[in-house]
């Protein structure tokens, strides 16, 4: 009898270990927070990102054309408008990000780490 028995007090033991340990571990699971876990980006990171945006600016800087466009055609502005604003419009648009992707490229190596890599413009990429 004594042997059934130490088993029996192991086996209880153990169960109520388990019970103790168990809720603590999904406790830790469910206070996990990925975004704790995503790294801060490196300034070479930065850097080549805002290389990235200069590139994209300067190859679809043209676009801001149709996208003015369909722009103002979903506004329901008139057909004077789209036929006569919305070229200028859009031309402006489109030198002012091709301009701005040309800076960005030229200044993306000589950035400081702790300023200058915002995007100049919004939205930051035309698609």
């Amino acid at each position: 009898m004594g042997a059934l028995k130490k088993s029996w007090v192991s086996f209880v033991a153990m169960g109520l270990i388990a019970a103790f340990l168990l809720p603590s571990a999904i406790a830790i699971a469910e206070s996990y927070d990925p975004d704790q876990a995503i790294p801060a980006p490196t300034g070479f990171e930065k850097r080549l990102t805002k290389l990235g945006r200069g590139l994209s600016n300067v190859l679809l800087g043209w676009a801001e054309l149709p996208v003015t466009f369909d722009q103002k055609l979903k506004e329901g502005k008139p057909l004077g408008y789209l036929v006569g604003v919305v070229p200028v419009l859009g031309t402006t648009r489109a030198l002012l990000r091709t301009g701005t992707g040309v800076f960005e490229m030229v200044t993306f190596p000589s950035s400081d780490l702790e300023v200058n890599f915002e995007p100049i413009l919004e939205p930051e990429y035309i698609f």
